[in-house]
């Protein structure tokens, strides 16, 4: 190729990351047919990248058809699939799935795109990522699974779709907080009640040795403190310190808090039996009646 033939490649090339960034579908295919090559931006995204994260699903299937690489990474480590899932495009990800990209690539902070949806509560993107067989116990390098950050952020819906993919709620992160203990912490009673119904632990301790309650406890979660004692949680647990729950509640002025575990013998006589009868913990929503919200989407390359 001459000099001159390569100029215009790359000029071709450049122009097909704008048409692919703006969704222009014909302009796309014209510029594949003149030539274009897969070029990238100054942050390492390809034309796929682009199109992925604006949801522009017609570019994407000719990008694909055209046989652009699926699992290119960028400088943050994403793929095209990490691009679609952060906004949530169903149609998308399907399209990346079906074209067999790879589940499990991890960016530069370990998280996949499973790791992206359950973060950003995208519950019908969850679904289909868990279906197609991505790993739900992949660990990020903070240590949490795609449960710990959906139970972070209060997703109850994506926090059940992974529970029925096979999450495992007493996995541990790297300061050893299960997912009742990120609930706990973010009082996230809806996303309690999912775990309590998928029957986690209770009596699992931190790396502080800090039970749920005890974190409950700290920060005044009544409600959450009222669910923990009526699954069985013991208030009597000690953590590094030598601190109960109630002593944590003592120590940060929750008087009404200290006040139910006070009475923790007799609240903790309740079991989750109970909890089912009187539907408190509910069972899981069908995976069919599961939401997808999508947040404002970053218009940078």
């Amino acid at each position: 190729m001459s000099q001159q033939d390569a100029s215009s490649v790359r000029a071709l090339s450049e122009r097909l990351l704008i048409a692919s960034h703006k969704g222009q579908a014909d302009h796309v295919v014209q510029l594949i047919n003149k030539g274009a090559k897969e070029a990238i931006t100054k942050n390492g995204r390809t034309p796929l990248h682009l199109a992925a994260y604006k949801s522009h699903i017609a570019v994407v299937r000719i990008l694909l058809a055209a046989g652009c690489e699926l699992d290119i990474q960028d400088d943050g480590d994403q793929t095209a699939l990490h691009r679609a899932t952060v906004v949530g495009n169903a149609d998308v990800i399907s399209a990346l799935i079906q074209e067999g990209c790879a589940l499990d690539r991890q960016d530069k902070d370990g998280n996949t795109a499973l790791h992206e949806a359950a973060w950003h509560g995208f519950s019908q993107s969850v679904k289909l990522l868990v279906k197609a067989g991505a790993n739900v116990h992949a660990k990020n390098k903070a240590g949490n699974t795609a449960l710990h950050l959906a139970c972070q952020n209060g997703h109850a819906q994506s926090s059940k779709v992974l529970l029925l993919g096979g999450s495992r709620p007493d996995s541990k992160n790297s300061v050893g907080d299960t997912c009742l203990h990120v609930s706990a912490r973010y009082n996230h009673v809806s996303v309690i009640r999912a775990l309590l119904s998928a029957i986690c632990s209770v009596t699992e301790r931190n790396h502080a040795g800090d039970t749920a309650l005890h974190i409950a406890a700290a920060l005044n979660h009544r409600k959450t403190v009222r669910m923990l004692l009526e699954a069985g949680a013991d208030s009597r647990v000690n953590n590094n310190t030598g601190e109960t729950a109630l002593d944590q509640a003592r120590e940060n002025d929750n008087p009404e808090v200290a006040l139910l575990l006070t009475k923790a013998p007799q609240v903790g006589k309740h079991t989750r039996l109970r909890l089912y009868r009187t539907h408190l913990v509910p069972k899981p929503a069908p995976l069919h009646q599961q939401t997808n919200q999508r947040p404002k989407m970053d218009e940078r390359l």
